[in-house]
C-alpha cells in the first residue's frame, strides 16, 4: 500500500518546525503534558518559514464576520498547500473575529492499525491526543476508524463540542472532503462527510453563516491561494445533502480544472 500524500509530507514538515524553532519546544510540551498553546500564534512563527517557499494570497477576508462566529467549510488539497492556507486562514480568523478557530480533525491515521493504539510517537493515537490536548483551545479531535472502541462517542463527544463552540461564538472549520485530494482537484461525491453536512444545517438553525473557503495552488506555482467566499445559509433536508451543498459552494471559488464533480454543474 503507497503511503498517503500526508505521510510523505511529514520530514520536511519536521523541518520547517525545526527552523521555525518549533520542534524541541512542542517535544518538551508534549513530554510535559502541557495544554492551551495557540495555534495562531505559533501558525506565525511556522508562516516564517513556509514562506520561505511559498506564498499564500488571500482574499474574502470582508467574508469574516466581526460579530459572531460561523462554520467554516473548506477542501482538503495536499498538505503542503494546505497548512500554510490553514494557518494564515486561523490568524485571519483571531485577528479580524476576535476568537478562537476550532478545527475538527480526525484523531488518528488509520493506515497504521493497531500501531496507533500501543505507541506515542508521530502518527500514532497516543500522539496525536497529546497533540490535540496541546492545542485544544483550536482542535476538536474526532475519532475516524469504526473499530476503535471509542468510535461512536468520540463522535458524539466532537458533535457536542463543535455545536458548543458555535453557539459560543468560535469559528468551527471542517472538510467534508473525506480524504486528501488527487492532484488538489475535489474528490467524488461518495467520499464526502455526512457529518460536516450536519453541522452546516447546525449552523443554518443557529442563524450562524457558513463560509465556503476554497484552497489550491497550481502545478509549478508558488502561490497559494486562500478564497473566502460569501457566507450562506444551507438549504439541504439531510447531511449527506448539505456536504455536497458545501462542497458545490466551495467548487465555485475553486479554478474550473479543480471542481471534480462540479466542473459541468
Amino acid at each position: 500500500m503507497p503511503l498517503s500524500p500526508e505521510i510523505k509530507t511529514i520530514p520536511s514538515m519536521i523541518a520547517n518546525f525545526t527552523r521555525a524553532g518549533l520542534t524541541f519546544e512542542l517535544i518538551n510540551a508534549l513530554t510535559r503534558g502541557e495544554t492551551g498553546r495557540d495555534m495562531a500564534e505559533d501558525g506565525k512563527r511556522l508562516l516564517k518559514e513556509l514562506g520561505k517557499t511559498s506564498h499564500v494570497e488571500i482574499n474574502g477576508t470582508e467574508n469574516i464576520p466581526k460579530d459572531s462566529g460561523g462554520l467554516i467549510v473548506f477542501n482538503h488539497p495536499n498538505m503542503d498547500v494546505l497548512v500554510p492556507a490553514f494557518l494564515t486562514l486561523m490568524i485571519k480568523i483571531k485577528d479580524i473575529g476576535k476568537v478562537n478557530g476550532k478545527l475538527l480533525w480526525g484523531s488518528e491515521v488509520p493506515l497504521f492499525g493497531k500501531f496507533n493504539e500501543s505507541f506515542p510517537v508521530p502518527v500514532s493515537i497516543k500522539f496525536i491526543k497529546r497533540f490535540h490536548n496541546l492545542y485544544y483551545k483550536n482542535v476538536i479531535s474526532v475519532p475516524m476508524s469504526k473499530g476503535r472502541p471509542d468510535y461512536e462517542l468520540g463522535r458524539f463527544s466532537a458533535l457536542r463540542k463543535a455545536i458548543n463552540s458555535l453557539k459560543n461564538g468560535d469559528f468551527v472549520l471542517v472538510s467534508p472532503e473525506g480524504h486528501v485530494e488527487v492532484k488538489n482537484t475535489i474528490s467524488p461525491l461518495d467520499s464526502f462527510h455526512n457529518g460536516s453536512g450536519g453541522l452546516s444545517i447546525m449552523a443554518t438553525k443557529l442563524r450562524l453563516p457558513i463560509l465556503p473557503v476554497g484552497i489550491w495552488s497550481l502545478d509549478g506555482s508558488k502561490r497559494i491561494n486562500l478564497n473566502i467566499g460569501a457566507p450562506y445559509y444551507s438549504k439541504a433536508k439531510d447531511g449527506k445533502s448539505a456536504s455536497i451543498e458545501a462542497m458545490s459552494k466551495i467548487a465555485d471559488i475553486l479554478p474550473l480544472e479543480l471542481r471534480g464533480p462540479f466542473l459541468l454543474k
